[in-house]
């Protein structure tokens, strides 16, 4: 009577040593040496069966949840623009995408945690930019989307690779502060919109011909001729 090797295993069996990893996002804080605002969330990966990973080539889609937080009057007004009036709320905050990152994940037995650097924009024309800096205090619902490929140690010790399954999700609530603590000290007190070639061009002419010394002086003149209430009506 012959054993039934494991080179020989049916695929039921093969199909069971498959490794099942599940993410938690830790944390987050901002990285103040790089080049460009980027924060780094700290992440767990965790496989229970203790078996040797190798590697996991990792992207994450990140999306915002606004409907899993509360606002206030103030800070629904601010975020008009993106979402409408209060009665369209319950269909115009639905998740949607901030941005895609990538890393990869080095080899661990059991667990092992690990950064996600996310590139950030101070640019309030960006929608990423204009929803979390209405936010005046509390979190920012995340929800992280993983695809990728996990190589792992087969049956013989071969490197066998296993992509995730599409359900592979982890949720967070970002500080609004951690958003907000890197742009001030990326930037200060400044904030970007993005202007047609031929608006700078209007802005620099204007500038000359007053004698202003900047961009913001500009603008404060120029709202100064057209002031505006605080119904938003123009005065």
């Amino acid at each position: 009577m012959s054993s039934q090797s494991d080179a020989a295993r049916p695929p039921s069996e093969e199909r069971d040593y498959r490794p099942e990893v599940t993410f938690e996002v830790l944390g987050v804080a901002h990285e103040p040496f790089a080049a460009q605002p980027t924060l780094r969330f700290e992440l767990s990966v965790f496989e229970p069966t203790d078996r040797p990973i190798y590697a996991i080539s990792l992207t994450a889609q990140i999306n915002f949840d606004p409907a899993r937080r509360e606002y206030d009057a103030t800070t629904r007004e601010d975020l008009y623009e993106l979402f409408g009036t209060p009665d369209r709320w319950p269909s115009t905050t639905r998740s949607f995408l901030w941005t895609h990152a990538s890393t990869i994940v080095h080899s661990f037995a059991g667990a092992i945690t690990f950064g996600l650097e996310v590139p950030c924009t101070a640019d309030l024309e960006m929608v990423a930019s204009r929803y979390v800096s209405a936010l005046p205090d509390g979190d920012v619902p995340l929800t992280f989307h993983f695809t990728g490929r996990v190589l792992y140690q087969g049956p013989q010790r071969q490197v066998q690779v296993l992509h995730l399954p599409w359900h592979t999700t982890a949720q967070y609530r970002m500080p609004v502060t951690a958003w907000k603590d890197m742009m001030k000290h990326h930037h200060g007190e400044s904030g970007f919109v993005i202007l047609h070639n031929d608006t700078l061009e209007e802005f620099k002419r204007y500038k000359r011909a007053h004698g202003l010394h900047s961009f913001d002086a500009v603008a404060l003149d120029l709202l100064k001729h057209v002031p505006v209430d605080d119904e938003g009506e123009n005065g």
